[in-house]
C-alpha cells in the first residue's frame, strides 16, 4: 500500500475511533478478528460500523474475539496463544473443504451429494475441493482417473426457469438464522459467483422448522458459530443440500435492493447471539 494511502487510512481510523469512543461514552467496544483484517465489503465490517465497534486484527485486549481466516484449511495456533482462555467465535472452524462439508452433511442430514466418478454413470459436477474457487464444470461419468484436488457431485436441480437457477444464502449466527437471501444466476454461469439479482426473505418463509434445526446442527458439526451457507433446494425431491460454508462472509449481496435492512437484521442477530453480555457490560478495559 502506498505510504500516502496508509497515512490517510491511519488518520481516518484515528478520528473514527475517537468518534466511536465518544458514542459509547468513553467505553469503546473492541472486536478483534484474527489473523485477517476484513475488507469493508465483509459482513463483519458492516456490522461493526453499524454498532460503532472498533474492529482490528491487532492482538490487543478485546471484548470479542473472532477467528477470521479466509482459507480452506486454517491454523488457530496464534489466536489460541493470544486468547486461549477466552471464548473465540469460530475457534473450531478450521476446515471448510468441500469434502468435509459433504461428510458432515451425510452425518447430519442422512444423505449427501458426492459420487464415485469411477462407477457413477451420467452427468456429474466436478469442482475444486478448496473454498471460493467457483470452478464447477459438468462432466460425463464414469471417468478413467479422478483428480485428487477435485470433488465429484450429483447435479442438483435448482432451476426456476429455462435459463435461470436460484441458490439460497443462509447466515448462521449462533443458534439463529436471521434471514435468507435468494441469489439468481443465469444458467450459463450457474457454477460461478455471477449473480444478476438477489432478494431478501424471512427465514420461516423458505425453510421449515426441521430444516432450520438441521442446518444449525450442520454448522455445529463444522465447528462454525458464525458463518454463511450456500444451500440448494432440489426440485426433484424437495430436499435441501448444503454445498458450501463461508466463515469470512461478504455481504449483503451487491444485487440486493434491501441492503440496509439486511445489515440491520444481521447486526441485531450478532448482538443478540454474541455480544449482549460482553460489549455492553463495559467491564473490560480497552485500548
Amino acid at each position: 500500500m502506498p505510504v500516502f494511502e496508509m497515512l490517510i487510512k491511519d488518520i481516518v481510523g484515528f478520528f473514527t475511533t475517537l468518534f466511536y469512543r465518544f458514542y459509547h461514552q468513553g467505553q469503546l467496544p473492541v472486536v478483534v478478528v484474527f489473523p485477517d483484517f476484513p475488507s469493508k465489503k465483509t459482513t463483519i465490517a458492516k456490522i461493526c460500523k453499524m454498532h460503532k465497534y472498533r474492529l482490528t486484527n491487532r492482538p490487543i485486549q478485546a471484548d470479542l474475539v473472532i477467528y477470521f481466516e479466509d482459507s480452506t484449511h486454517g491454523d488457530t495456533k496464534t489466536i489460541e496463544r493470544n486468547y486461549g482462555n477466552r471464548k473465540i467465535i469460530n475457534r473450531n472452524c478450521t476446515d471448510i473443504s468441500k469434502i468435509k462439508v459433504d461428510r458432515v452433511h451425510q452425518h447430519v442430514f442422512g444423505y449427501n451429494t458426492c459420487i464415485d466418478p469411477l462407477t457413477y454413470t451420467g452427468i456429474a459436477l466436478c469442482k475444486s475441493d478448496d473454498n471460493a474457487k467457483h470452478d464447477g464444470e459438468q462432466i460425463e461419468c464414469p471417468i478413467p482417473q479422478p483428480d485428487p484436488r477435485k470433488i465429484y457431485q450429483v447435479i442438483i436441480d435448482n432451476t426456476v426457469s429455462a435459463d435461470e437457477v436460484v441458490d439460497m444464502r443462509v447466515p448462521v449466527y449462533g443458534d439463529s438464522i436471521p434471514l435468507v437471501y435468494l441469489k439468481y444466476k443465469k444458467m450459463n454461469v450457474r457454477y460461478t459467483n455471477v449473480v444478476h439479482r438477489s432478494t431478501l426473505h424471512a427465514t420461516n418463509d423458505l425453510l421449515t422448522a426441521e430444516e432450520q434445526k438441521t442446518i444449525l446442527a450442520f454448522a455445529k458439526g463444522m465447528g462454525a458459530d458464525w458463518c454463511e451457507l450456500d444451500i440448494l433446494r432440489n426440485k426433484t425431491n424437495g430436499l435441501i443440500y448444503i454445498v458450501d460454508l463461508n466463515k469470512t462472509p461478504y455481504g449483503p449481496p451487491a444485487e440486493l435492493a434491501e441492503k440496509e435492512k439486511a445489515v440491520t437484521l444481521l447486526a441485531t442477530a450478532f448482538q443478540d447471539n454474541f455480544v449482549s453480555n460482553t460489549l455492553y457490560s463495559h467491564t473490560s478495559s480497552t485500548k
